[in-house]
């Protein structure tokens, strides 16, 4: 005699399905009724994120600045790099074919446009995505003053709120020369309110920099930064800015001895393992990964290792996979076209991973793992919007559709 499911115990039935991928588990929402409510409650996609928490996959995104277009791919560990699926970026503007994402949190990505103005919420696994209403703080550029842009997106792991923060730093010129930068405009949109809201942080004396990349950490985004009212040659002194979701606030730490020079101040934010990291290097040096051993301690900042693999290609790091390995970008010098490898710094060894990238084309990579959450404040949003899932894939059914 044949058992079917029914016959399978609640927990060992709960097991298997939390360890399942979510492509699957989207379609067992339709088996019936009671696998619906299972798979779609809060403690359902929590223990499924738990159980597939060390099976990350890495996002790989690639803009053709020539032709302004972008494409998007998921791709398992750095160590192999095979591509498992081509993603359809949601169209967040007609207005500019730019997308950058500023930070992932939960599966959920935080879309932007070239101005950080216009922001999105996307879950590539359930192929849902939503445009958020537009921040007040917009700075047209002129010929004696301009802006600098930030977003940042994380979840206040106390009231469990997703959060999405702009930064805007105004900046005057006289004589051709940088003279002022005002303290940052801040505005928190928090999905609990569906709307965008002023944080007043006084005179704070840091400003964000032109690099887009920036870290989510225990609840805190980081970016590179700057404080005016320290002076280094023809620039300010590196500092490293975050905003604490918890709070709500501003807030700095120092940045490692490496960060002298203001005009090579533009690292490349990552994990090594818990901890905070990022990728520098000096002018005629090779990369380094610097990691913060004990948050918020200036002096902990530890020269973790060198990418010294020779003068015959330029290498540059893209991202680091929680047990050390690195995505490199192989390049000749007389080249723009690459080719992507994977280094273990360990041993030393390189992997050729076959992917070539012609020379148009500008690449970001990010640690993605894939969730069921969409928090109900967003599903609210969306279905208010009237939001439809990219390009008509199949996602998780509303509580009032037909289910078997």
């Amino acid at each position: 005699m044949t058992l079917g499911y029914h016959h399978l115990p609640a927990e060992l039935l709960t097991e298997i399905l939390t360890r399942l991928p979510v492509k699957t588990l989207l379609l067992c929402t339709s088996v019936s009724k009671s696998w619906y409510s299972l798979i779609t409650s809060p403690l359902f996609i929590t223990t499924h994120q738990l159980n597939n928490r060390n099976n990350p996959a890495s996002l790989l995104l690639l803009r053709d600045e020539l032709n302004k277009k972008t494409q998007c791919s998921l791709h398992y560990g750095i160590d192999t790099f095979e591509e498992f699926v081509a993603l359809d970026l949601p169209d967040i503007t007609k207005e500019t074919r730019y997308i950058g994402i500023a930070c992932i949190c939960n599966g959920l990505v935080c879309l932007y446009d070239l101005d950080k103005y216009i922001v999105a919420l996307w879950n590539p696994s359930l192929k849902k995505s939503i445009i958020l209403p537009k921040p007040r703080a917009v700075r047209q550029s002129g010929a004696l003053s301009g802006a600098f842009y930030q977003i940042g997106f994380g979840i206040d792991p106390i009231s469990n709120d997703y959060k999405i923060v702009r930064l805007t730093n105004t900046y005057i010129i006289l004589d051709g020369v940088l003279e002022r930068i005002t303290p940052p405009e801040v505005e928190l949109f928090e999905l609990s309110t569906s709307s965008w809201r002023d944080i007043n942080v006084g005179d704070y004396p840091y400003v964000i920099g032109r690099c887009n990349h920036s870290v989510l950490l225990n609840g805190v985004v980081h970016w590179a930064g700057y404080n005016q009212k320290c002076k280094v040659g023809s620039g300010f002194h590196p500092f490293i800015v975050s905003f604490d979701m918890r709070n709500d606030t501003l807030g700095v730490l120092m940045a490692p001895p490496c960060a002298q020079n203001p005009l090579d101040w533009c690292p490349r934010f990552t994990l090594f393992g818990e901890s905070l990291s990022f990728f520098h290097r000096d002018v005629d040096h090779p990369y380094c990964l610097w990691v913060m051993k004990e948050y918020g301690i200036g002096s902990s900042w530890t020269k973790q290792f060198t990418i010294d693999l020779g003068q015959r290609y330029m290498w540059r790091p893209r991202c680091c996979s929680k047990n050390g390995d690195i995505l490199l970008e192989k390049r000749k010098w007389d080249s723009f076209e690459r080719d992507l490898v994977s280094y273990d710094p360990k041993t030393k060894l390189i992997k050729n991973l076959e992917i070539h990238v012609p020379a148009s084309l500008h690449i970001d990579t990010y640690e993605y793992k894939e969730s069921l959450v969409l928090p109900k404040s967003l599903a609210d949003l969306w279905r208010k919007e009237n939001v439809v899932a990219c390009r008509g894939t199949t996602v998780l059914p509303r509580e009032d559709d037909e289910v078997n």
